[in-house]
């Protein structure tokens, strides 16, 4: 029954009588909402699928990446096959699955949702859907068969969680098929996650939501959250989170400034970060955060007004603006990507020298603090500088630069807006910085309404950039939804960039090198044009009160998930949290349902057929091969494989063993008829031997023909013995095989 309101039990919005050990209570990261209600976040701009815990707890999605080692987790789904073209995937779906009404999820639900993005043009999947998407049918069930456009080998990624989240969350067929798939809210939305949404705040601040007792992974592999409730609260501005949390009325956040972390740190010894030991922050968040500029909007369609007013900022300043009272540091990424151990060997050391060519500092990894050379770079298109020292447009009018930033949310990106608002206001640039909810702060950047904002457009995790920067290619550039018009800004080498996206796209995953040098064509192109500037993932202080739950992921000695609580991903936490019992509690489970241990065996096969390459039941990619090869697979793909008829538990016959048979034949015979032939000479030498003028001719020749006739019994001998050899040997081949 969904209730829509709910008393107040002491500071935290409870139902009556519930106790605190059995709720855990999460941040929500992304402020007020101006419609709580809203759940159709397949709308762009319509906040958060994080911030609402959505993706944490209710929505439909088929492969997660565990962040902590790169792995494909299958979840709705169980595996996909690809065609040896790359121009077929097959997505193979979990059987047993159902969505929380009892309804069985199936292949009707993929298919409906990827042809509802192919013919709705508001939704935010619409523009990958008709680059890529022919058609899609469900075969069966749980098969469903997707026909693209052209090759794409890595088409899976977009309904995987890799960062954040996914668009490709799939819909309840039968609850979205009656209703305007754009004006639909999704309220209260139908989960197929551990949890269900019971309340939600009229004021827009906190949503409650309670387990589901008949949940289908708790039949399946014996998962059972423990909590009985998730409480999902924005508590206010950071001092506030900080107060909740050292009263252990708030026991997850997504971070905090330095200042309110200090506050947190000294007042609760219960709280851990992405470590149970100084430095505590997680320092590899996967978005740069910055600051970004519409490029539709004039003068910032201008590169060298980007490229000045970048060079105007003194990064050591915004650096120092968040270093951690327990030693965290920013890790400093100038290019769109976050500078991981992999991506510094893969394409910041390989590019450094170029970078410092575009006006990088070799001292701070960031754009060199140089006002002269932002001076230059302006009057050069016109700009002028008055007597008063600020900067006027090309028309005269005084140059004012308005900043859209964050207001009771991602606190981080606002202080970056005040701080750069500083940098400019100190070269001569009057600025305007105003924060805003999230509402309204999502809605202005999704349909690109402002000129700068604090952004964090570059985000990445893979060594694979594909996923992380096809979408500056013009294909995928809707007017409708702009963001900071990067897909469609026009530039002399724009053709150039959509070229080696393309190309990107066409390359297998495996064909990692490839696509490592393919990306750093890409990113100096960005780095040239400079269509926004990224200063760091900010230190994430992604704390966890262990006083009232314990079993969050920590680094090292727990490190099963990051500690991403605003990710998709955190479902995986929530599965493993159990009660401390420092507070009483009534209906949590003392530990959570534990995982069944699911065997997998596996199987070989002979490949009768050309395979394309798939994820097989164990997670793990297989393929392509080639037909006659001998595989080792887990069972259920074997099983799949050969009913389809690819495949085959017997070997298939030798090629060859029946004409090596009749030639060893032929030749026995052929051997046979020259020995009777030898045979009838030496009869007839023999009758010619009383001939005395030819005598001594004659024994010469006779000996010579005894020494062929035993020559060729030998070969006899020898050819039938290797006859014999062969087949003997073919058999055991075939033996050898049938045993293994």
């Amino acid at each position: 029954t969904f209730v829509p309101s709910i008393l107040v039990n002491a500071q935290l919005p409870l139902p009556p009588g519930v106790p605190r050990g059995d709720v855990l209570v999460a941040e929500n990261h992304w402020g007020t909402y101006i419609d709580i209600e809203n759940f159709n976040f397949k709308i762009p701009g319509v906040p958060s699928t994080g911030g609402k815990y959505f993706q944490q707890l209710v929505g439909a999605y088929l492969w997660y990446v565990n962040t902590t080692n790169a792995e494909w987790i299958n979840w709705l789904a169980t595996g996909y096959e690809y065609s040896a073209d790359f121009k077929t995937v097959r997505f193979y779906l979990r059987k047993g699955a159902y969505w929380n009404d009892g309804t069985p999820f199936t292949a009707h639900d993929v298919v409906y949702t990827i042809k509802t993005a192919l013919a709705t043009k508001e939704w935010a999947t619409n523009a990958f859907a008709v680059t890529w998407i022919e058609d899609a049918i469900a075969e069966d069930d749980y098969t469903v068969k997707i026909t693209l456009k052209k090759p794409y080998p890595r088409f899976h990624y977009a309904f995987t969680v890799i960062i954040y989240g996914s668009g490709w969350w799939i819909c309840p067929k039968h609850v979205w098929e009656k209703q305007d798939p754009v004006k639909f809210k999704f309220y209260p939305p139908l989960s197929i996650g551990p949890y269900n949404l019971v309340s939600v705040d009229p004021a827009g601040n906190w949503l409650l939501y309670e387990r589901e007792e008949n949940w289908w992974a708790t039949k399946l592999f014996g998962y059972k959250p423990s909590p009985k409730w998730v409480l999902v609260i924005h508590h206010g501005p950071d001092e506030k989170k900080a107060m909740a949390m050292i009263r252990h009325e708030l026991d997850c956040l997504r971070t905090l400034l330095p200042e309110a972390v200090d506050m947190v740190i000294k007042n609760n010894p219960y709280v851990i970060g992405w470590r149970r030991e100084w430095p505590l922050a997680w320092p590899f968040d996967a978005c740069v955060k910055g600051i970004t500029f519409m490029l539709h909007v004039y003068p910032y369609n201008i590169t060298e007004v980007r490229t000045a007013l970048i060079h105007a900022i003194n990064f050591k300043t915004i650096y120092e603006a968040f270093r951690g009272p327990d030693g965290s540091l920013p890790t400093t990424s100038v290019l769109p990507i976050v500078r991981y151990i992999h991506a510094d060997k893969d394409y910041y050391q390989p590019l450094k020298d170029e970078l410092i060519k575009l006006g990088m500092d070799p001292e701070t990894w960031w754009w060199r603090y140089d006002p002269a050379y932002s001076e230059q770079l302006l009057k050069k298109v016109g700009f002028t500088r008055g007597a008063d020292g600020k900067w006027r447009l090309p028309t005269g009018e005084p140059w004012v630069i308005h900043i859209t930033t964050t207001a009771g949310f991602e606190m981080e990106s606002q202080r970056i807006g005040f701080l750069v608002a500083d940098e400019w206001r100190k070269f001569g640039i009057e600025v305007v910085v105003e924060p805003c909810e999230s509402g309204v702060f999502s809605a202005r950047y999704t349909k690109g309404e402002e000129e700068v904002g604090t952004h964090w457009p570059g985000c990445s995790l893979l060594r694979d950039l594909v996923p992380h920067i096809q979408g500056w290619h013009s294909k995928y550039f809707v007017p409708a939804t702009p963001y900071t018009g990067w897909a469609a800004y026009q530039f002399p080498r724009k053709a150039e960039l959509d070229a080696i996206i393309d190309e990107m796209e066409a390359t297998p995953p495996w064909e990692i090198e490839k696509l490592i040098e393919l990306g750093r064509k890409a990113l100096l192109i960005w780095a040239e044009v400079k269509p926004w500037a990224g200063f760091f993932p900010t230190p994430f202080w992604t704390l966890q009160d262990t006083y009232v739950w314990e079993g969050w992921p920590s680094y090292p000695e727990n490190y099963y998930m990051d500690p991403v609580n605003w990710w998709a991903q955190q479902m995986f936490v929530v599965l493993r949290l159990y009660p401390t019992g420092r507070v009483p509690y009534r209906d949590a489970l003392p530990r959570p349902g534990a995982p069944t241990p699911v065997a997998v065996t596996y199987t070989s096969v002979w490949v009768l057929e050309d395979i394309g390459s798939f994820m097989g039941a164990d997670g793990r990619s297989y393929g392509p091969f080639k037909k006659g090869a001998y595989i080792t697979i887990p069972t259920p793909d074997a099983e799949r494989l050969v009913a389809a008829g690819v495949a085959s538990y017997e070997p298939p016959a030798l090629a060859g063993l029946a004409e090596i048979g009749e030639t060893v034949t032929a030749i026995k015979a052929d051997v046979s008829d020259l020995k009777s032939s030898v045979d009838q000479l030496r009869s007839a030498v023999e009758a010619l031997s009383g001939l005395m003028a030819l005598s001594d001719r004659v024994d010469a020749l006779s000996r010579e023909v005894s020494a062929l006739s035993g020559q060729l019994s030998t070969l006899t001998m020898a050819v039938a013995a290797e006859a014999v050899v062969i087949v003997i040997l073919a058999l055991g081949l075939v033996l050898a095989l049938r045993r293994r």
